[in-house]
């Protein structure tokens, strides 16, 4: 069996223990009390955990070679600043994508902030930021890209990138996520090392954590209740919850995101090119299209892993919709 099969049957058999391990526990939370009591950084643990220990077997049986899936090369204190300072320049793309999707759901991210609010702000940057970044990165740029990339790059890029938005479950986080990806993957590819995705992945994390803690200080010194900021997390998408006068707003707002995440991510692309010189791959990078094999990526099983992680994501926006 080819490398690209043995990871796309990876790939839809995370996700179907991903959906039904997901599913098992809320069964369980309804019939027993205690479950339902335990907090939410053990769902977060249970949601990572069901993402890598297939991924970490998986590993361990192609002869213990987990190395193999991790690139590692040493990062110098000038790649560091200038990955997060590009990460930060990519922020704005992320938000207008993000703006975008939750015009339609909001299940993902405005569900996320509303769990992290009122909780301890260590453990919410230990489980939101550094679990995530070590974990999806692990998977995503390291089990998956790596085993895409040995047969044509920039189908790997993409392909990783969009199976890492279709494992967020659900359309709010899968549209940034997408993108998120592309750009992590690229970044590996400027330092040879994923301890440059996860310095970026944390980077986005923990900027979402420390927002989302000092937005209760916001609304107080706006003068914005509680009952106010719960309603401003409806079901639906905003789209169904907005007068036709915020609904402008909002797009209007958008617009003027998208002119400065066109600034920015030009910006982006220019600190890009830096790190790869400073890290002596720009002509690595100008050139690893044009490698690789011709062997397909896209197998039966990848589909169907894709078709089951579209059809929850649909299912989901039917809910909202139905409670909205």
């Amino acid at each position: 069996m080819s490398q690209n099969k043995s990871v796309n049957r990876l790939f839809l058999t995370v996700v179907v223990i991903y959906l039904f391990g997901s599913l098992a526990f809320s069964l369980l939370a309804s019939k027993i009390p205690a479950l339902g009591e335990l907090p939410i950084y053990f769902s977060l643990l249970l949601s990572q955990g069901l993402i890598f220990v297939p991924c970490f077997i998986y590993c361990k049986k192609k002869e213990g070679r987990i190395r193999d899936f991790i690139p590692y090369q040493r990062m110098n204190i000038v790649t560091v600043i200038l990955v997060i300072i590009c990460t930060y320049l990519m922020y704005p793309l992320i938000v207008v994508l993000n703006a975008v999707s939750m015009l339609f759901s909001n299940s993902g991210t405005a569900s996320v902030m509303e769990l992290m609010q009122g909780q301890s702000f260590l453990l919410n940057a230990l489980f939101m930021a550094v679990l995530p970044a070590c974990v999806e990165e692990f998977v995503f740029r390291g089990v998956l890209f790596q085993t895409y990339r040995k047969s044509k790059m920039l189908p790997a890029i993409l392909l990783s990138g969009f199976l890492f938005g279709c494992m967020h479950m659900n359309l709010n986080q899968f549209c940034y996520a997408f993108a998120l990806g592309v750009y992590l993957a690229f970044l590996v590819e400027a330092t040879g090392s994923i301890f440059s995705s996860m310095l970026a992945h944390f980077t986005l994390n923990f900027t979402s954590v420390v927002t989302t803690f000092l937005l209760p200080y916001l609304y107080d010194n706006m003068g914005i209740s509680e009952i106010e900021q719960i309603q401003q997390i409806q079901p639906g998408g905003y789209a169904a919850t907005m007068e036709s006068s915020q609904l402008v707003m909002f797009l209007m707002g958008i617009m003027i995101w998208a002119v400065i995440a066109i600034g920015t991510t030009c910006a982006a692309v220019g600190l890009y090119i830096a790190i790869c010189k400073i890290n002596g791959r720009w002509g690595y990078v100008k050139g690893m299209f044009r490698q690789g094999s011709r062997e397909r990526l896209v197998t039966i099983p990848l589909v169907i892993g894709i078709v089951l992680a579209f059809a929850f994501m649909g299912f989901s926006i039917f809910m909202e919709w139905l409670a909205a």
